[in-house]
């Protein structure tokens, strides 16, 4: 059966007998569905949670290029989930509208500061320090 975005196939998963399914942590969590410990690449079979998924995104950071674009399938790490991604933010180098531009890189620059702190409240994991520090310095880059 299809169901459309997080919310609509988490809750077909509660209502489904002996369903399987991909959903944020958050919405699984949230309507108590079952998680699965999965086997990550280090032989260890890993819970989904908070500290997995750090663990993954901290354990990977050196991989990441200049532009930002970290895929992580399987990542390494003795500790690390083995199905996590990062939520990504696409912005141009240049704005033609100086104002306009500076209003963004003060949100996106309070988004990997203060912002972090509402990560856990809102269902997603905050960002390790190497990464927020790589974020910000690219957001420096931006006219």
């Amino acid at each position: 059966m299809l169901a459309r975005g997080n919310e609509g196939v988490a809750g077909r998963i509660k209502v489904s007998e002996a369903s399987i399914g991909y959903v944020e942590h958050h919405f699984a969590k949230r309507l108590g569905l079952s998680m699965a410990l999965l086997q990550n690449k280090a032989g260890r079979f890993i819970a989904p949670e908070e500290q997995s998924g750090q663990a993954a995104l901290a354990a990977n950071v050196s991989q990441m290029p200049s532009n930002l674009r970290l895929f992580l399938p399987d990542p390494t790490g003795a500790d690390s989930y083995p199905i996590v991604t990062f939520s990504w933010l696409l912005l141009y180098g240049r704005y033609q509208d100086r104002e306009a531009a500076s209003a963004l890189k003060g949100f996106v620059k309070w988004g990997l500061t203060t912002g972090q702190g509402l990560s856990r409240e809102l269902g997603y994991i905050p960002l390790p320090a190497e990464v927020v520090s790589l974020s910000l310095a690219a957001l420096d880059r931006l006219n």
